[in-house]
C-alpha cells in the first residue's frame, strides 16, 4: 500500500510539473513569434519539450524532462504495487475485473 501511495503522489506532482512547463512552452513560444511552434505544443506536449532545447532554454527543458521522467517512476511504482495486490484498488473504492470481492 506504501508503493501504491508514494508512487501515485509522485506521479501526481510530477503531472503538475509537466502541465506547468506545457503552459510555459505554449506562452514562450508565442511570445518568440514561433506561432507554428506554440500551435503544435498545444497539440503535442512532447513538442514543448523539444522546443526548449532547439530554442535554447536549456535549464526549462531539463527540468520538464525530470517531471517526465519523475512521472515513469511513479506511475510504474504505483502499477507495480496495484500488479502485486491487486485488492489495492478496492481499497479506494475501484472495481477490479476478474477478482472477486473477499466473502465477509
Amino acid at each position: 500500500m506504501t508503493n501504491l501511495l508514494i508512487g501515485g503522489g509522485l506521479a501526481l506532482i510530477a503531472a503538475i510539473g509537466i502541465l506547468v512547463f506545457w503552459i510555459i512552452a505554449i506562452i514562450k513560444a508565442f511570445q518568440a513569434k514561433e506561432t507554428v511552434w506554440g500551435i503544435l505544443t498545444i497539440l503535442f506536449g512532447i513538442v514543448g519539450l523539444i522546443f526548449f532545447f532547439v530554442k535554447g532554454h536549456t535549464k526549462l527543458g531539463v527540468w520538464n524532462l525530470v517531471f517526465v521522467l519523475l512521472y515513469f517512476v511513479g506511475a510504474g511504482m504505483a502499477g507495480l504495487a496495484v500488479s502485486k495486490d491487486p485488492q489495492l484498488l478496492e481499497q479506494f473504492g475501484g472495481q477490479v475485473p476478474g477478482v472477486e470481492a473477499p466473502a465477509q
